[in-house]
This record gives C-alpha cells, structure tokens and sequence, in this order.
C-alpha cells in the first residue's frame, strides 16, 4: 500500500503553524512534513528521548520510483515538530517502522520490508530488531534481528505496531506481542493479524478477525491497515486506517475504536489531529503517542498521520494538551482528531 501510494504524491506544500515560544504547551501542527534533509516523515512512530526532554522518531521515506524503493531512518526531535535526521536503519525497502523502548535502556523495532520484486509486485515481511541502548541505536549496530516467516500471507505482512511485551532482561528471554495487516488473497484486501515472537525465535499469529469485522460493520468492507493505540481519558483507544473500496485510495479514512470494557461505543470516522488535516479528505497510516500523563498532569497528545490527498498532501502532524477534564466520552475523545470530509 505505501509504494503505490506515496509514488503518487509527486508535490509535498510545507505549511508551519507556530506557537508563541513562551507557549511551548500549545496546540500546533505540521503539514507536508519533512526531516532536515528534506525526507518525508510518513508513519512516524516516537517515543521519549532517554538522553534528554526531546524524542526519538523513527519514519520511512521513498528513495526511487520502484515499488520496494524505501527507507527506515531514526530522527531526534525537542518539539515532535521539527525532526532532525541522525541515522539510515535500513536504506533497502524498509517502511512503516515502530520504535518502543525496553525498560533497561534498550530499543526495540519492527517494521514492513520489502524484501523481493514479483512482476511489479513488492513482496513484504516483518522484521524485528533489538538494539541494546541509545548510542547503538544510532550507530545501527544491533544485537539481534529476525525476519518474521509467512504465516498468513505469502505476498505481503506488513504495518507493524507493538502489543504487549514482556521483557525479561534479554531479547532471548522475552515475549513480544505485535499487531500487523496482511494480505488477504486475490482481491488484494488487507486484514488485521495479531501475534507473538517468543525468544526471539518462534512466531506465531493469526487474523484478528473480531476487528476486521468490527471496520467491516462501520462502513469499511475494503482494506484495513496501520493502526496505533493509546490511553485517553482513563480508557484505552485504537486509531486504525481504513477504506471503503477496495484499491480506490480517495476512501482512507482514520477510525476510532472504543477498546475499553463492554459496552463500548460506536466506531467513529476521524481524521489528523488538532481539529483535523486541512483541505484532506484521505488519510491513513496513523501513529499516537500520550506524553506526561500522570495523576495530576492529563498529559498532551501527538498525532501522525499521512494525507493522501488535497493541497496539504504528505505527512501530518499534530500536538496539544488534552483537556484537563477529560473523561471516556467517545465524543470528546474524538473531538481531539477532528472529522474527514465523508467519503465519496
């Protein structure tokens, strides 16, 4: 899905709305989103920056107009606005990484790589990295990494987001949970996997086919892609991409799913963040992350995600605090993405 989309866009319009810098808390956003080298910041995936107040970001980019021509690069950013390239982590197909640290300083990632060509056809899996703390992270100089085999798609498994992971100290100790989309046969659908690397060593999955049925209800019987989860307002929330037609990439739309206890609410139809992309009526590839959220601090909230379409197409970026009062109203929680145009 990345290749076909992201060779599309041939134009990226950079529009930087600024705060007052003695306001370094308020809400501002980013379009058209690049690093300093001017690579596209699709599908960043952040987390805290263990050196200091700033981040770390990882994000891929197009280097050719082939279907498997992309790269994996790590960036470190004080604003989660402005993104400062510090390492190439795989220049050979690699696309839509995710960062998550592990408790004992170290990191791990996994990400969609494009590892052969079949007719025009980039063929994808899942690999998954451990890098034992920051200075190699940024040297690229692994521990240990694994190429995840097949298990339900022998074309493309790709997309992936961090579940659950119990960390033991080593990466041969520990189990990883991680959530993907494949593809579904011949009509060319992705749908939702979810499964387990134990050890480093064995994997298993299988399709999520209680979520694919949940997008399918709300309106989108097509694909069904990346996804990211987070907490907001004491309950936990998916944000997942999704159309409407198969193959028809005006019809991406961002949904929000209720994942609390039953009974949960209705999916929502949501776009970007901070009241929403300009001008976008597609958008996919999402990616949240809550920073400072405590008992007493409500925290703030980072959106990325990636518009497909409109004079603000490219990589969109959001941050701005959540309200101090909120609750798990799923109205409230989905004012903070604002809407998308309906499809058409």
């Amino acid at each position: 899905m990345a290749a076909v989309v992201l060779l599309a866009v041939l134009l990226l319009v950079v529009l930087l709305a600024r705060a007052p810098d003695d306001a370094p808390d308020e809400r501002r956003t980013r379009t058209g989103a690049t690093d300093g080298l001017g690579h596209q910041l699709t599908a960043l995936s952040v987390v805290p920056d263990p050196a200091g107040d700033g981040w770390l970001g990882v994000y891929h980019w197009p280097t050719g107009k082939g279907p498997a021509d992309f790269a994996v690069g790590l960036a470190t950013s004080k604003d989660l606005l402005a993104w400062e390239n510090v390492a190439e982590l795989d220049a050979d197909g690699g696309n839509m990484p995710v960062l998550q640290r592990t408790p004992d300083g170290g990191f791990l990632l996994a990400y969609e790589d494009y590892v052969r060509v079949e007719e025009q056809n980039a063929i994808s899996r899942i690999r998954v990295r451990h890098y034992a703390d920051r200075a190699r992270l940024l040297r690229n100089t692994w521990s240990v990494q694994r190429e995840l085999p097949a298990t339900l798609s022998d074309n493309n498994e790709g997309t992936p987001t961090f579940e659950e992971v119990d960390w033991n100290g080593s990466p041969g100790a520990s189990s990883i949970g991680l959530r993907f989309h494949f593809n579904a046969g011949a009509n060319g659908v992705d749908r939702q996997g979810v499964g387990t690397l134990r050890g480093f060593r064995d994997w298993s999955a299988r399709r999520d086919r209680a979520l694919d049925r949940t997008l399918t209800a709300a309106g989108f019987p097509a694909s069904h892609g990346r996804r990211a989860t987070f907490a907001a307002g004491g309950r936990p929330w998916m944000l997942v991409e999704a159309q409407t037609r198969p193959g028809d990439f005006a019809t991406w739309r961002l949904v929000l799913l209720d994942r609390g206890p039953e009974p949960r609410a209705a999916p929502r139809t949501v776009c970007g963040g901070d009241r929403g992309v300009p001008s976008a009526a597609s958008i996919g590839v999402p990616a949240v992350a809550v920073q400072g959220a405590d008992g007493e601090d409500p925290g703030r909230l980072f959106v990325s995600a990636f518009a497909f379409d409109g004079p603000a197409a490219g990589t969109f970026l959001a941050r701005g605090p959540l309200p101090a009062d909120l609750d798990g109203d799923p109205r409230r929680v989905a004012a903070l993405f604002g809407r998308c145009a309906p499809a058409g």
